[in-house]
């Protein structure tokens, strides 16, 4: 079963910064500066560039010159960070995706094929900065990630009569913030959106990325994302944090509303994301009725219990799967199926950098050798102190979850796609 070494760490990494930045930035900075990977490159990443064949030429042609091979087979690693399009002769329903941090758009290479296959037509970006080496995360920004979004989906919507957008995390946000600004959308389809992260500590990345650039540098074996982040990335993404804030809050407190269909699949027991809060958000600033929040937990959110009217808005999924050794589901797990190639029960890539010490850790990388291993969000315990964890990276719901985004983006009516 796979685990990739890092779950968005936003706020594992920032949220043990304020005690000890001075002595593991410098240590992490040293370690850096000593290998190119962790380095800019010279060559700017291709950005406004249209049409799409001609920006995917041109990110190929950037890859294959910057890329920082983590494996043994470059052509392979490009390929699964490439900008993609699937369903090219759909042109009345397609839908947008942007990926989060650090990730690539692999994130979305197996849920964009189930959907083409359906009768959608579905591209992926690539953020600045992603899918080369995680040096070239040193000079991104909130601004360059947000007109690269709006420019490329422009482009994209032009191609389809209904337009759809979405993302995962990070890319959440900044679809977000692009669909406040248009007034073609037909609705919004997000995974794990980061609307606040859980740690308040976040907020500062903004302020000191210039003079911590490296928060955390790990050892790179994952194809399809990076495991070491730059601060310009986390201050990036707490400004999109930022900028949705804006436009969900104006300065008299009130709420502001996106009036358009969404439907939200959210981990409960996500560690990057405070879930309670964007189950608020879901209620407050997405006016349209026709909504759903697809919530893999046990408890239904707070808003929910506190409003009982809203049920219908509601779909959960118990990710206590004690069959499949599965406690929770994690910020990743939702977008791949349990047959992922990389993510999925057959892959012997496991995540057992998950938040427990290290013998734990180390029973967890011995595999089939070791202890028998369960899966769940970053940081997961349970009453057994010494039951061993890695990452959950599949979605056992993840057909069900394609048949809800196909009822959502047909002619249902509203409610109709947010049954069990």
């Amino acid at each position: 079963m796979p685990q990739h070494v890092s779950e968005n760490k936003i706020g594992h990494s920032l949220s043990a910064l304020v005690p000890f930045v001075l002595l593991t930035s410098c240590h992490s900075f040293d370690n850096a500066q000593s290998d190119a990977s962790f380095n800019a490159s010279t060559q700017p990443f291709p950005t406004q560039v249209a049409p799409f064949d001609n920006y995917k030429e041109q990110v190929f042609n950037y890859l294959s010159a910057n890329r920082s091979v983590v494996g043994t087979d470059k052509s392979a690693e490009i390929a699964m960070n490439m900008p993609f399009e699937c369903g090219i002769s759909v042109n009345d329903k397609g839908l947008f995706l942007v990926h989060g941090l650090g990730d690539s758009p692999y994130f979305f290479r197996e849920l964009a094929a189930t959907l083409c296959e359906k009768g959608l037509r579905v591209r992926v970006m690539l953020l600045p900065g992603h899918g080369s080496k995680p040096g070239d995360m040193l000079s991104v920004s909130y601004e360059q990630w947000q007109a690269e979004t709006d420019f490329q989906l422009e482009q994209f919507a032009s191609t389809v009569g209904q337009l759809y957008v979405g993302g995962f995390s990070t890319g959440a946000n900044l679809t977000t913030v692009s669909a406040f600004e248009r007034n073609d959308i037909n609705g919004v389809i997000h995974f794990s959106p980061a609307f606040k992260s859980r740690f308040f500590v976040s907020k500062l990345a903004p302020y000191i990325d210039t003079l911590y650039p490296w928060p955390n540098v790990e050892e790179e074996d994952n194809p399809s994302r990076y495991n070491s982040t730059a601060m310009s990335g986390f201050a990036a993404y707490q400004e999109s944090v930022n900028a949705l804030a804006r436009l969900f809050d104006d300065n008299d407190g009130k709420k502001a509303s996106l009036d358009v269909p969404v439907l939200m699949v959210v981990a409960e027991k996500d560690s990057v994301v405070d879930t309670q809060h964007v189950a608020k958000r879901f209620k407050d600033n997405f006016a349209n009725d026709k909504k759903c929040l697809l919530w893999q937990g046990e408890e239904a959110p707070d808003v929910f219990v506190d409003n009982p009217s809203m049920s219908g808005q509601l779909l959960m999924q118990s990710m206590n799967l004690p069959e499949e050794r599965i406690s929770a589901a994690s910020h990743m797990s939702s977008l791949f199926s349990e047959a992922n190639s990389l993510y999925g029960t057959q892959s012997t890539f496991r995540i057992c950098d998950n938040g427990q010490d290290g013998e734990l850790e180390a029973l967890c990388k011995q595999g089939k050798e070791g202890k028998e291993v369960w899966y769940g969000p970053w940081g997961y315990k349970d009453e057994d102190a010494n039951r061993v964890y890695a990452r959950l990276t599949y979605n056992p719901y993840f057909d069900v979850m394609i048949d809800k985004i196909v009822a959502f983006t047909s002619d249902e009516s509203a409610g109709d796609f947010c049954t069990p």
